[in-house]
């Protein structure tokens, strides 16, 4: 299978993006999947912390494409699984991003570390690392919350990516809310799903846990009997093809209502 490059954005700050993108790389990880992770925030990197690798970043994607270092010297495995790779940002990198040494730079990675995906984390916004990672990719998992603010931004945000070319884009619904408390005060997930013109890719559940481990450096690994671990191994298999329903393994949870609210 050739390798896969897959961009996790959204035009919003705060939806979870960094937290989606290292645990569905992890989740290819686990299947034995060569993954890539790329932190494309080339003005306030944050990926190190939620992997807990911030002291061992050396060099960084800026180092490499400004022809400092060779790649593997920017590369860092994570500790957790030998097959999930790190590749970090700069901080406040103002060279500008040049979209073909950055394709380049994929090009090589994927070549010498015979990758089988490649995951993009964009910052919340429209800019040249968005437009980098976009012109690259051929998967766009855009996240969302139930806030309208966030459903806006994934509907402009699918929109731009459909006028570069990405043709399969997927909603992912973040932080949603299980306990069907206040369904009148929050959108639908079909509601979410019509305002952002976007076909769904997987919804994410809120858990505190998963805040905590966040602040702690770890990653989802661990955890397989939380239903936020479900959700993503759920992800990566509709991703891989499989007709996999909404909230499959998730315990404590009332289905039906969820998806009728």
């Amino acid at each position: 299978m050739a390798c896969r490059v897959v961009t996790v954005t959204s035009f919003k700050g705060g939806v979870g993006k960094s937290t989606v993108a290292a645990n569905i790389a992890l989740m290819w990880a686990i299947a034995g999947k060569k993954t890539l992770l790329v932190d494309c925030d080339f003005r306030m990197r944050s990926l190190d912390v939620l992997l807990g690798l911030e002291n061992e970043v050396v060099h960084d994607s800026g180092d490499v494409l400004s022809g400092k270092v060779v790649l593997e010297k920017a590369i860092i495995p994570y500790p957790g699984n030998r097959d999930l790779l790190f590749l970090p940002a700069p901080f406040n990198f103002k060279n500008g991003i040049d979209k073909k040494a950055f394709s380049d730079m994929l090009e090589e990675a994927k070549e010498k570390y015979q990758l089988d995906y490649v995951v993009l984390d964009t910052p919340g916004s429209s800019g040249e690392e968005f437009s980098a990672a976009a012109s690259a990719s051929e998967l766009a998992y855009i996240v969302a919350t139930h806030s309208f603010p966030s459903i806006r931004a994934a509907e402009c945000t699918g929109r731009e990516l459909e006028e570069m070319g990405v043709a399969d884009r997927k909603l992912i619904i973040n932080m949603f809310d299980t306990s069907g408390r206040d369904v009148d005060k929050k959108p639908s997930v079909v509601d979410i799903i019509d305002k952002t013109a976007l076909c769904l890719g997987g919804i994410i559940p809120y858990d505190s846990g998963l805040i905590l481990m966040q602040d702690k450096g770890e990653l989802i690994d661990k955890s397989e009997g939380l239903n936020v671990y479900k959700a993503f191994l759920n992800i990566r298999q509709r991703a891989e093809g499989r007709n996999v329903p909404l909230f499959t393994g998730f315990r404590g949870i009332n289905r039906k209502k969820l998806l009728n609210y």
